[in-house]
């Protein structure tokens, strides 16, 4: 999300542990259109849009995630894909992402 707004969907993955970061790929949907080219500006220039760029959320569950190192989006003008990252997140949200990893299986 940003603000309010619902930009897409991530199936959300545990990337690395030890440091909290869990990240995949982004199934936009129209309201993405509106932020695109700003996002793929910000990748452009430092090569990921953040939290300072604009106010990116993630709701697990319901809940918003509150991770210590941010939150990032990358979006590049030269592939398809559109990755989102974010880490410092503590053990028991990666926890909660790993038994809902677990209901799917």
């Amino acid at each position: 999300m940003i603000e309010d707004e619902k930009i897409g969907e991530v199936d959300l993955k545990i990337i690395d542990e030890s440091m909290g970061v869990i990240g995949g790929l982004l199934i936009a949907n129209v309201n993405y259109v509106k932020y695109k080219t700003a996002i793929q500006d910000h990748y452009d220039s430092f090569g990921i849009s953040n939290i300072h760029d604009f106010d990116y959320l993630i709701i697990l569950d319901d809940v918003e995630l509150k991770p210590a190192g941010g939150i990032g989006v990358t979006d590049s003008k030269d592939f398809d894909e559109i990755h989102v990252e974010s880490g410092g997140h503590n053990p028991s949200t990666l926890n909660k992402l790993r038994q809902e990893q677990d209901k799917i299986l």
